[in-house]
């Protein structure tokens, strides 16, 4: 047999034996008149009680041992608490002077031979970087292309020959457009294209002879839509626009188109007090009062 089992036994009986003699000098006590008898009744009472005791904390203390019975848990000491740390000031990942600012225009050349050129507005990556919360990487890209015109005719004489382009735009998250004669900005699609060439297209693709700066097309890009279509947070807008450049090819004047993007607006503008954790700027919330 187990000995703290055999112990647990023993331990038991004898709890049972003394309540047993307890209850016999209770009523023993119960029938005594002798002030003597009842003064010693009542001392070996007390010690018969303080023994239950004792033997009853060691019954649970075996039964600990056997794991019949969870350890009572001890209080635990009240601790000073540690001196509060000043938190860590949090580390932008650019310098705010290396953000874009509205007038910051990008020039896009395709009359060096480039048959393309990609532009990536983006949030750290791309060519154009915000290093804005607003901004995913892949926010928008425009894709500009020369369209080659196989119909024309090289022996025409023409002393002038406009070059065309097809601008191919793609979005990676929310961007509102607004082109040239339109009231109010719209939700742009996931592709849309547009052409910038002299003569009309049938294609049905939006199209201009050019797009001049002070009508440009807009693009406004941000995170989330309120129900009135207006960014909830804050946006950056874009503008798109063309400007001619002459380039004497031979016997004959090339005209071709520069494209410019420029930042326009921020607004309501970065917060480049308060970087996230990654070390992004997110916009100035204009109804709270933060601390720096």
């Amino acid at each position: 047999m187990n000995k703290n089992k055999a112990d647990g036994i023993m331990v038991r009986a004898f709890i049972a034996l003394l309540i047993l003699v307890l209850l016999g000098l209770v009523l023993v006590f119960a029938r005594e008149k002798n002030l003597y008898h009842m003064v010693l009744l009542v001392t070996l009472d007390l010690g018969l009680v303080a023994s239950l005791i004792a033997n009853f904390f060691l019954y649970r203390r075996i039964r600990i041992l056997k794991g019949e019975e969870p350890e009572p848990r001890r209080s635990a000491r009240k601790r000073a608490p540690a001196p509060r740390q000043p938190a860590k000031p949090k580390s932008a990942i650019v310098d705010p002077k290396l953000l874009p600012d509205p007038g910051l225009a990008f020039r896009f050349d395709l009359s060096r031979g480039e048959g393309s050129r990609r532009v990536t507005i983006g949030q750290r990556e791309g060519t154009i970087k915000t290093y804005s919360t607003e901004i995913i990487d892949g926010h928008l890209e425009l894709e500009i292309r020369v369209k080659e015109d196989p119909n024309r005719d090289i022996y025409s004489g023409a002393e002038k020959i406009v070059q065309s382009y097809q601008v191919d735009l793609r979005r990676g998250a929310r961007v509102m457009i607004h082109f040239p004669g339109m009231e109010r900005f719209r939700e742009m699609d996931s592709r849309e294209r547009l052409l910038v060439q002299p003569e009309p297209d049938q294609s049905g693709d939006f199209q201009f002879t050019g797009i001049a700066p002070r009508n440009p097309i807009r693009f406004q890009l941000g995170d989330r839509l309120r129900h009135d279509g207006k960014f909830a947070k804050g946006f950056i807008e874009f503008h798109l626009f063309t400007k001619d450049q002459e380039i004497a090819v031979g016997d004959y004047t090339r005209i071709d188109k520069l494209f410019f993007l420029r930042v326009y607006k921020i607004f309501p503008g970065y917060d480049t007090a308060h970087p996230d954790e990654e070390g992004l700027y997110p916009m100035i919330d204009p109804y709270i009062t933060r601390n720096s």
